[in-house]
Parts: structure tokens; sequence; C-alpha cells
């Protein structure tokens, strides 16, 4: 009875106004379940990893801002991730999964339900094959993208010099197949170990990944646990030490580091083939006018206008007025949609 319900709501949503539309989309938020105290009692006596409620998410974002996690879990093993998929599945709570932070803000309103981190705990990295042309290493999603830059420059290989700096968890950068114009994640992955929408390990391999420009497209409630990376660069460690130092100044002189920020806010526009790029994002902010406009404590980087700085005590919907304002005026001038890179998340 209940599932007809939902269809006819469904059905007469199609016929209502705008206004009416936003009336019952404000309606159905509220419904979302909150974690009740029977599940919270069975994570801090069952769960094997970190349990925080009502937990600051500005404490785990780069940005430095956003609302609370209503529960916010980091499990210690693969196993105890299934354990509160499985747990999320069963009391119908939603899950929303968190690496590091680094292209993430969260709305003020917070997350409900589990948000869930891998990236203190499921953090290793194993060298599985080297020879003189290849070097094969299996990563955990949680392992720190700089660590990765570091193992790879110790066995002599300079494939991801060129992506010093980019901060992050691997899962998170194979999700948005975080790169430069000299490479991306697609070109390293061989494949995928997921955490499929019923709690269960499912390996793909790269010829059945679908990535794009800035994204692989997979279902938003199937998690990567680990990955195989390929890397066939091999140059001695003197020689990748020297390209990271190169790539760490150029980065430091172009981008404003040294504030929170979420790394580039717009994906560069591109053409109706995926793999041409119309042009910087970063530019057409610029002529827009926009460089270094302010926001309460939110500004539209001086440096760099494809970046959103907190200047301290920036709130989400402060950079996301300058997110629209920038998306706004460049569509103004030059006809072109700016396409977010970040992930926002949470209720308003």
């Amino acid at each position: 009875m209940s599932q007809d319900k939902d269809m006819q709501t469904e059905s007469n949503s199609e016929k209502l106004s705008p206004l009416q539309k936003q009336l019952l989309k404000r309606w159905q938020k509220d419904k979302v379940k909150k974690v009740d105290q029977a599940v919270k009692d069975i994570l801090q006596t069952k769960f094997d990893g970190t349990v925080l409620f009502d937990e600051p998410m500005a404490k785990h974002c780069y940005m430095k801002a956003g609302g609370a996690a209503e529960v916010y879990l980091e499990p210690n093993t693969v196993e105890a991730l299934q354990f509160v998929i499985k747990l999320a599945i069963e009391h119908d709570i939603d899950c929303t999964f968190h690496g590091s932070g680094a292209n993430t803000l969260v709305k003020d309103g917070g997350l409900k339900g589990f948000v869930i981190s891998v990236y203190k705990h499921l953090a290793g990295a194993r060298v599985l094959e080297k020879t003189d042309e290849h070097l094969d290493v299996e990563v955990e999603a949680g392992f720190s993208w700089n660590k990765l830059v570091h193992l790879t420059r110790d066995e002599g290989f300079a494939d991801v010099a060129c992506l010093t700096g980019i901060p992050g968890s691997l899962g998170g950068l194979i999700k948005m197949n975080a790169g430069t114009r000299e490479k991306e994640m697609k070109d390293l992955v061989r494949e995928i170990t997921i955490l499929d929408r019923d709690g269960e390990l499912v390996t793909i391999p790269r010829q059945k990944l679908d990535f794009q420009y800035r994204s692989l497209k997979i279902p938003a409630n199937q998690f990567i646990v680990k990955a195989v990376l390929r890397f066939e660069q091999a140059e001695s460690s003197e020689a990748v030490q020297e390209k990271i130092k190169s790539y760490q100044a150029r980065r430091q002189e172009t981008q404003p580091l040294e504030y929170p920020n979420l790394g580039s806010i717009f994906k560069n526009p591109q053409s109706d083939n995926p793999n041409v790029i119309l042009g910087s994002a970063g530019q057409l902010i610029e002529d827009a006018g926009l460089k270094n406009v302010r926001v309460g404590q939110a500004r539209i980087s001086p440096k760099h206008a494809n970046f959103i700085i907190n200047e301290g005590g920036a709130t989400a919907k402060d950079i996301l007025t300058l997110v629209q304002l920038a998306k706004t005026k460049v569509k103004e001038q030059t006809g072109i949609v700016l396409e977010t890179e970040i992930k926002v998340k949470g209720e308003d």
C-alpha cells in the first residue's frame, strides 16, 4: 500500500507548480530518517572503528567550513566497513562516503545518516610487481596521494610527478578522475575493487570502467575500496625528485595554498568532443571581473580565479554564493555554463 502511495505522489508531482514542487521537496527532505538510539548503541558496542555524533565536518574538509555529520564513522578494517553498510541497509539509513575532504563542501545544514570515512585507517599500499618496464601497486582508498607520489619516486618511476601536490586520497581521486593535461587517473588504473550497494566486494577491470573528464561513472552508493595502478615511466629516484620539486614550486607560485580551499572549483569547459577543452575556467572568471571578489569570509582568490579561499570563518553559504556568482557572470558574458568540479553535499 505504501508503495502505491509513493507512486501516486510521484505521479501527482508532475502536475505541480514550481512553488508546489519546492514545498514537496522540502517536505520529503524532512522525512529523512534519523539514526535512532538503538542503532547508535549497536555502533558503540559492535563497530570496529571510531564513532562520533554531531561531528563538525569543517574538521574533516580542506575548506574548513560546513555543518555537522549526524553520525561520523571511521572503520578500522574492510570488514568493519561492510558491517556498517549492512547496518545502514537493514535500518534504511542514508550513507555518505567521505575521503580526505579535499574537494568536498558540506552545506551548513550538515549531513544526515552515516558519514563514512576510510582516510585514516584503510590507507595501505603494497608493491605487487616491479620490472624494468613497469611498477604495479595495490593501493587502498584512504591512502594519501602525496604518499603515493613519494612511494613511486622511491621505486624509480616518474608517472605521477606531474600530479605532485594534488590533495586527497586515492578513492576520491579515482572517482573524480583527477589529473592534469599530462596525466589522469584513468591512465594508471588497471582495476578497482568496490563495495556494492549490498555491502559485497566486487572487482572491476579497467576495460569495464567508464572514465570521463574529471569523473568515473559509478553509482553513488558504490564505494571504492582499493585499486591496482600501473606506472611505466622508469627514471632514477633523483631525477624524479627534481621533477617533484619543479611541480611543487609551480603550484606554490600559481595557487593559494596558504589558505583553506577546495582546489579547482570548476571544470575547464569542453566542446562536444569530451577530450577537447574550450578554455580555462579560471581565465573566464577573471575576465568576468570576479578575481578577489569577497562574500563574508570567502573570497575568489586574487592568485587564481578558479580557487575560492576561506579567510577564516567562511560558511558554506558564503562559498556557494561565490560559486553561483561566477557561473552567472561567465554565462552572461560568454554563454558558457561552468560545471563544478567540487562535490557539494548536505542540507541548507
